[in-house]
């Protein structure tokens, strides 16, 4: 096969030609060229984003020339392959239309032989603004979906476009137009069009069916399969009506684990195309891990499993949500996309779900989830509204946009789970059609497309991989209630956008979360890439600009009030808001672990962000930490203690979870003190626990040393959950510490006032950076109690190994400098700055 690269660079112009044509770069879009040719500003900054809105709304028209010579015309076949077009695109080649696309989610491929001439040929793509096409639809039927867009475009659900890219209530409005994925010219007289790979395990062995269809003729295809000791099988067949089928054998395979169950070794699957003579006609390459995945669905005491099965073994899935890292999604680098991995995994991540407002993410993504062990729960794209599956367009449209996907993923050894849709059944379905209105979806419709459609292509293309109709959903009678907990999956939205406390998701008993959390301010040099020095204040017009939650600034100033003091500044504000975020999802995640075998999993709401404000995102858009990732890779960690109070008895229960694939065996010491960190009690215990679980390992007895009486203690109701008191119990702190092998693995803290009221004394800390075999460690010590001490280098990006850390007399801390910008050691050691919490108030 001859592959011709139409990457690079093109003319883009409006069809109008009310502007200059200037160069574009494919993969692209109108936006990111006009960006590069100054025509638009950065639409991050203040409030650009409304200066480029006319970009959506006008024709875009990409042109070039390629040469192709008479060996390429020899092929009995040639196409043209776009794997991205946004959206609605006419292919004119040397003046004859070729291609009608309207699906950015599809791979396009056309037989353009007739059309070739040897030589120079023109291309060209004239992109369609859908804002026509848009408002025809709307005006025949209203297409209906959750209120969360900053700028309501009705229509957008018959187009088949990234829906987030029309602004939701963490993102700018800029929807786009291009070539955002590789385009090129194919010349062929037979090639591989599909393979699928299906694995059967046994003892000590996996059996491997590689199956094959081919465009053309040919006589042979074969297999290589090379492992991580070298190759390991090679077979061959002949062809069967464009069609092959080969099995081997991998005796002693090396097993794919998600992160933090083992390793992840990859094998590469090569098959080859061979004609008579023995010469490679075409190849693909596949890598693969070998492993079993399954959703164990079965009856328990609290109704339904929904728990995944890895190899045989049950793991409880640690992760977050992903949307796209860029409204303009062709910019989105290598590094970037590592970047934030490589986060998710060293904070002890197993799955991330990618949600379906956005897109079927690049392949990039997909081998780095391999590689790291980040199990994918993948969404298909729809999210949030309605969809007109009663156009018979749209679901051809809708069958072929699954089929390609389903195909390019399927073999990634990361992918765990189909998933129709985001949260249709929570809200937008209309169960009992005699009130249906026309604001929900009609069961007949809905089921049309998410319990026929794509489950049928799922059975077909990728039959090992469970099929999951929405996110939240009940499977069963009570399919209605999303949020059931007796079964399937649930999204929790009781605290953010509706006001329940913090600490009542502590009576969740979910089967598995699989979307909740709470938003926060981005770090202080992110905000000041996006305002101007007038613009730093929490209650500035571009600070709200840039909060697309409707309720978000005042809910993040409500419970930050609720739990701490007024910030003292700007700066400490936007900490502050963080540590609430992070204290939210911690809370969680926490009880979540404590009751795994009731639930099996969580997925907090966000891990990413593709634009700079307030959001729910744990790393902010420039890969900035904020304070909850730092928790999560605490809350994650694969051994946890973690600490429940009652505030009536005057009790803390020590609890260690265990994710590790092997029993834990090791140490609890635990250290009562008063706010200050003055020592009252103290002991240890031995902790043992069985691999994926958790177990109390003992009561702390509390009561004696905490403040005698006062009506100021007593408990506030919250559905049989007792929230920590508004005051009292000022001066008293439970510490845990869980080690092995005389090291540290775990650490946390548990009180029973909220910290706006507790009884702190500034610390005196201490920090020494040393060097030890070219890497930087900071050693922290503290005269008195410093929760949540903060880690920074002035001025100076840097990521830390942990930060807000609880630090105590007697408890040192020693953590590494990861990444920093900074020349030396002793450039180190003058930037660094240390905040103890009480610093972020005044007069504390």
């Amino acid at each position: 096969m001859i592959e011709l690269s139409l990457d690079g660079n093109w003319t883009l112009r409006d069809s109008r030609q009310e502007l200059d044509a200037l160069q574009a770069t494919v993969p692209g879009c109108v936006h990111t060229d006009l960006l590069a040719a100054g025509k638009i500003p950065d639409p991050w900054y203040r409030d650009n984003e409304t200066k480029i809105h006319w970009v959506f709304q006008k024709d875009w028209i990409y042109e070039r020339s390629f040469t192709v010579d008479a060996d390429f015309l020899d092929r009995s076949c040639a196409k043209l392959v776009f794997e991205g077009l946004d959206t609605l695109c006419t292919v004119e080649l040397n003046g004859q239309v070729v291609l009608e696309a309207d699906n950015m989610h599809r791979i396009w491929e056309v037989e353009v032989k007739q059309h070739l001439r040897e030589g120079a040929n023109d291309l060209k793509l004239l992109f369609k603004s859908p804002l026509s096409l848009m408002k025809q639809r709307d005006a025949e039927k209203r297409l209906w979906g959750w209120n969360i867009f900053h700028e309501n475009f009705w229509g957008k659900s018959y187009v088949r476009k990234m829906a987030c890219a029309f602004g939701w209530d963490w993102g700018l409005m800029a929807p786009t137009a291009g070539i955002w994925r590789p385009a090129r010219l194919i010349g062929y007289d037979a090639r591989i069009s599909d393979v699928r790979i299906s694995q059967s395990h046994t003892a000590g062995a996996v059996n491997l069916t590689i199956e094959g269809h081919i465009d053309g003729e040919a006589e042979q295809a074969s297999v290589v399969l090379n492992g991580p000791g070298g190759t390991h099988s090679v077979a061959s067949t002949s062809l069967d009506k464009n069609r092959f089928h080969i099995s081997i054998s991998v005796d002693n395979p090396e097993l794919w684990w998600p992160n933090g169950m083992g390793d992840q070794p990859l094998y590469v699957l090569v098959t080859e195309l061979k004609n008579p003579d023995g010469c490679i006609l075409d190849s693909n390459t596949r890598r693969i891990g070998l492993r079993s995945c399954e959703l164990i669905r079965e009856p328990d005491e609290h109704g339904e499993t929904f728990r995944f099965r890895v190899n045989g073994r049950d793991v409880f899935m640690k992760g977050g949500n992903w949307i796209p890292c860029d409204v303009f999604p062709s910019r989105i680098s290598d590094e970037t996309y590592r970047d934030l991995l490589e986060s998710c995994a060293s904070s002890h991540m197993n799955m991330i779900r990618v949600w379906g407002g956005g897109i079927y993410e690049d392949d990039r993504f997909y081998n780095l989830c391999d590689e790291l062990g980040l199990l994918v729960w993948q969404d298909f794209m729809f999210a949030c509204s309605t969809y007109p599956s009663f156009d018979k367009a749209f679901m051809k449209s809708v069958r072929a946009e699954a089929v390609d996907n389903v195909r390019r993923i399927r073999h990634h050894p990361s992918l765990a789970l189909w998933c129709g849709n985001n949260e249709l059944e929570q809200g937008l379905v209309q169960w009992h059609i005699e009130d249906w209105t026309d604001t929900a979806m009609p069961p007949k419709d809905y089921l049309a497309l998410f319990d026929e459609l794509l489950p049928e292509v799922v059975n077909v293309e990728d039959p090992v991989t469970p099929y999951w109709p929405s996110s939240g959903h009940t499977p069963g009678e009570n399919r209605p209630d999303s949020h059931d907990n007796t079964k399937g999956d649930a999204h929790s939205w009781k605290v953010w956008f509706g006001g329940q406390p913090i600490e009542a998701q502590r009576s969740w008993k979910f089967r598995f979360m699989s979307e909740f959390g709470f938003q926060s301010y981005p770090e202080l040099k992110t905000v000041e890439s996006f305002t101007a020095p007038e613009d730093r204040n929490m209650v500035n017009w571009v600070m709200d600009y840039h909060q697309r939650s409707g309720p978000g600034n005042q809910t993040i100033l409500k419970y930050a009030l609720e739990w701490f003091k007024e910030a003292k500044g700007f700066e400490e504000s936007l900490v502050v808001s963080q540590l609430i975020q992070a204290l939210c999802v911690q809370v969680a995640a926490e009880h979540a672990r404590r009751i795994q075998g009731r639930m099996d999993g969580l997925l907090y709401w966000q891990i990413n962000d593709l634009w700079p404000g307030a959001t729910w995102s744990s790393i902010d858009v420039y890969g900035r930490w904020k304070a909850l990732q730092h928790f999560a890779k605490r809350f994650f960690t694969p051994v946890l203690v973690s600490l429940l109070e009652d505030t009536d008895s005057g009790t803390v229960e020590a609890h260690v979870s265990n994710q590790r694939p092997e029993s834990f065996k090791g140490v609890l010491k635990w250290y009562i003190s008063d706010a200050a960190g003055n020592p009252i009690d103290s002991g240890e215990v031995e902790a043992s626990v069985p691999s994926q679980a958790n177990k109390a390992i003992t009561t702390l007895a509390c009561q004696k040393h905490r403040e005698a009486g006062g009506t100021d203690r007593l408990p506030l109701e919250i559905r049989n959950h007792k929230s920590i008191p508004m005051t009292g119990d000022r001066d008293l702190f439970v510490w845990a510490v869980l080690e092995e092998d005389g090291k540290e693995i775990s650490r946390n803290l548990s009180w029973f006032a909220k910290p706006k009221y507790w009884k702190l004394e500034r610390p005196d800390i201490k920090a020494s950076v040393t060097d030890r075999d070219g890497r930087t460690f900071i050693h922290l010590e503290t005269s008195h109690a410093a929760p949540w001490t903060r880690l920074s280098l002035n001025g100076a990006d840097a990521l830390f190994s942990d930060n807000y850390l609880h630090l105590a007399p007697g408890l040192p801390v020693e953590v590494e400098l990861l990444s920093h910008s900074l020349e030396s050691n002793e450039e180190v050691g003058k930037r660094l700055k240390v905040l103890p919490f009480v610093d972020l108030f005044p007069c504390s």
